[in-house]
């Protein structure tokens, strides 16, 4: 990405939010306290029984898979003719054929093999994908027009400023949010300079369920084009650095500082496990209406790096390519760019809302 400002960070839990997670996980801080042996997955703590899983190789020639991991993204794909599945280690996220799935147990990585749960096994088998509600609902969204005021972001060579393409795009989603029964706030609604303080502001008063950031790309090549839907590379998700520090800067009740720790770290990764789903929604969202869309893709950009709550950056288009600025010039198509969101973030939504057995 050409000329782009340091993205934004923000901090925002809601604290009765916070409260709830005190008292769910206080009992797994304590039994890791006392020495329970369990085996450890990036400083946290994790039990499972070895009958609960099946190697993935096994998985694989049941199914007839051929699979790749990505070490540095840690998602697993699995792909077949007619199939596709997609987990995150240690994550109960997952999607088949397209469809976000929920497993109570999450795939694992032990001893140098990969593990995946059983019910995952009998769902392939069975055709039927079982839909759990987590305790995660998305009711208060802030979309992020990037740039603004002195800063203009990208410029096409006909004189499209990104940033009042970004404006019109965002309050073209803030009114589909809206109509589909969202609370939408707009971390600025004119041609105005937001510092990064500022936007942090905007998303910690109105305690956001969800974070979205929206951008127009460019490069020299003028000729690549296409949306792109970017989250947190782990690589620089750092939870347990942030955790430490999060721990030793609030009190949310008189916990050891260990244990603050390790609770701060759970609920750090859990936003990065919905980012990662949340930009994975969007991304077949997209590929369904015909978008021309590349895979989600992880990169460290400073609103996303910072983000406490799940985030997501979506880049509409590269202003540097002139078919694709010319369409980004389209009332229809900014329009149909903000349904698109709008539709990735409703499928996502309705997966935590819904206890039905779905098949595929």
């Amino acid at each position: 990405m050409k000329s782009k400002d340091p993205r934004l960070k923000i901090i925002d839990y809601r604290q009765k939010e916070f409260q709830a997670a005190v008292c769910g996980l206080w009992f797994v801080i304590c039994v890791f306290f006392v020495g329970c042996a369990a085996p450890s997955y990036r400083g946290r703590s994790f039990t499972y029984q070895p009958s609960d899983y099946i190697k993935i190789n096994e998985f694989c020639n049941r199914h007839g898979f051929q699979y790749s991991f990505d070490t540095l993204d840690e998602i697993v794909k699995f792909t077949s003719p007619q199939r596709e599945v997609r987990l995150i280690l240690n994550s109960g996220v997952g999607y088949f054929n397209g469809r976000i799935l929920s497993l109570r147990r999450p795939p694992l990585y032990r001893e140098g093999k990969i593990l995946l749960p059983k019910e995952l096994d009998n769902a392939i088998s069975s055709q039927e994908i079982i839909s759990f509600k987590p305790s995660f609902s998305i009711k208060t969204i802030v979309v992020d027009p990037g740039h603004g005021g002195r800063d203009p972001g990208a410029t096409s060579s006909r004189g499209l400023e990104e940033k009042n393409l970004n404006l019109k795009v965002s309050k073209y989603l803030k009114e589909e949010l809206e109509r589909r029964g969202f609370k939408v706030i707009l971390t600025r609604s004119r041609d105005t300079y937001l510092t990064l303080e500022d936007r942090v502001r905007v998303a910690k008063k109105y305690n956001a369920d969800l974070f979205i950031s929206i951008h127009a790309n460019s490069n020299r090549a003028r000729s690549i084009n296409g949306t792109e839907i970017y989250y947190l590379s782990p690589s620089r998700l750092n939870s347990r650095k942030r955790a430490a520090k999060l721990a030793r800067a609030h009190d949310f009740g008189r916990i050891p500082r260990d244990a603050k720790a390790i609770l701060w770290d759970l609920l750090l990764t859990k936003n990065y496990a919905l980012s990662v789903e949340s930009a994975h929604s969007l991304y077949f969202t997209f590929k369904n209406l015909g978008f021309k869309v590349k895979p989600p893709l992880k990169a460290p950009f400073y609103v996303l790096r910072f983000a406490y709550v799940p985030s997501i950056l979506v880049e509409m288009g590269y202003l540097s390519n002139r078919y694709e600025e010319k369409i980004l010039r389209r009332r229809y198509y900014q329009k149909q760019i903000a349904e698109a969101v709008a539709l990735g973030i409703v499928s996502l939504n309705k997966r935590y809302i819904s206890q039905t057995v779905r098949k595929p």
